[in-house]
């Protein structure tokens, strides 16, 4: 990845962050929200009426916590691809954990 496009990508996680800094939409979002959008795909093949109803719960959730608490658009409203982006900056920052668990502890 180049440096620009890295640098791209710093620049939409931290305005992640900068719109989420309540701990009511944080809250909302790591503990409820996202929670029921993920059992939404798990249950997509058995049960899709319960998925939809989950998947849409959880972004009311979300959203919610945008609306009320952080009296700002959700990022997703603005900037569509985020949500995959965080997904591949958490996936990014626990696969750097490990390695430092891996390597018993020590900061490369």
């Amino acid at each position: 990845m180049s440096s620009a496009s890295s640098s791209k990508f710093e620049q939409v996680v931290e305005k992640y962050r900068e719109d989420h800094t309540n701990p009511i939409n944080h809250f909302l979002h790591l503990f409820v929200g996202w929670p029921m959008v993920g059992a939404s795909l798990l249950l997509l093949p058995f049960r899709p009426w319960w998925s939809l109803w989950l998947f849409l719960g959880g972004y009311v959730f979300m959203w919610s916590g945008h609306f009320i608490f952080e009296r700002n658009l959700p990022t997703i409203l603005k900037h569509p691809a985020t949500p995959f982006i965080m997904a591949r900056a958490v996936v990014m920052q626990l696969w750097s954990g490990a390695a430092r668990l891996i390597r018993g502890g020590k900061h490369a």
